[in-house]
């Protein structure tokens, strides 16, 4: 799986700052789709034209969709990770990021609002939290952190393929 295949949704967002920053981080590291779900307030009046009209510059996709159950209903992915401080178990950025990038169709769900993502939306797969951290992030800071990681381990994996590659050739 490419590092970039990895499908991050903010859900139950009413910030639409929070919205807009989490957006620049995922289209920033270089991810193709973003999903919001459960927007509601000044998210979905002007964070959603807002991140649209960012992943048309960028070539990318935006979708928003009611609940993180349709999204993760109509994604079929391989793997969902949901960060949640309160639901969640400690595990370092690293492991989080290395069950994203070992998955076929990864899921990152962040929670869009200052409590955790519900008990429910934890249970729709591997609830964690970023070990070390003594209070919830937020979105921004765990999409920054998880998602770096996540580019640095699959360019360090890309690049020791190649070193192999052209030592077998020489």
């Amino acid at each position: 799986m490419a590092a970039d295949d990895v499908m991050v949704i903010l859900h139950d967002v009413s910030s639409a700052q929070r919205l807009i920053d989490t957006a620049r981080v995922v289209y920033g590291l270089g991810y193709k789709l973003f999903i919001a779900s459960k927007v509601y307030g000044a998210a979905a009046t002007s964070g959603v034209p807002e991140v649209h009209r960012m992943a048309l510059r960028m070539g990318r996709s935006f979708a928003v969709l009611p609940s993180a159950k349709d999204a993760v209903q109509l994604l079929s992915p391989g793997r969902v990770i949901v960060v949640s401080y309160d639901y969640g178990e400690p595990m370092t950025s690293v492991e989080i990021a290395t069950r994203l990038l070992e998955a076929e169709r990864p899921v990152l769900i962040l929670g869009g609002i200052d409590a955790a993502p519900s008990k429910d939306v934890a249970a729709m797969g591997e609830a964690v939290y970023i070990r070390g951290v003594d209070t919830r992030l937020g979105p921004v800071a765990e999409a920054t952190a998880l998602l770096c990681e996540l580019r640095r381990i699959a360019e360090a994996r890309r690049q020791a393929r190649e070193r192999s590659r052209a030592s077998q050739q020489s």
